[in-house]
């Protein structure tokens, strides 16, 4: 089980997903799956595109079901940081998800 440590949308307007366990090597990986995915080890985060169709949200889901599918389940806690999250979109993000 990894920690999301922080959900953030950066200037370039990019999602990433911060693990309070600073990830492992083997996550470079998850781009092998094809689905806009990709692990940068320097924000030790996953991160997504920044959006064309998809909503914040919609990328969001993606990476919690890559990474599912990877055998990495990322899990949120009362301590994970929201960053530059409207509410409504946080809101938005957290429908189907055990927060």
């Amino acid at each position: 089980m990894e920690v999301i440590e922080r959900v953030e949308i950066l200037e370039n307007n990019q999602l990433i997903v911060v693990l309070a366990s600073g990830g492992n090597p083997r996550y470079q990986h998850i781009y092998r799956e094809g689905a806009e995915v990709y692990w940068d080890n320097g924000l030790k985060a996953f991160t997504s595109p920044p959006p064309r169709s998809w909503s914040h949200s919609d990328w969001l889901h993606q990476i919690i079901n890559v990474t599912k599918n990877c055998n990495i389940n990322l899990s949120f806690n009362d301590e994970t940081l929201w960053v530059n999250i409207p509410n409504n979109v946080k809101e938005q993000m957290v429908v189907g998800i055990n927060t």
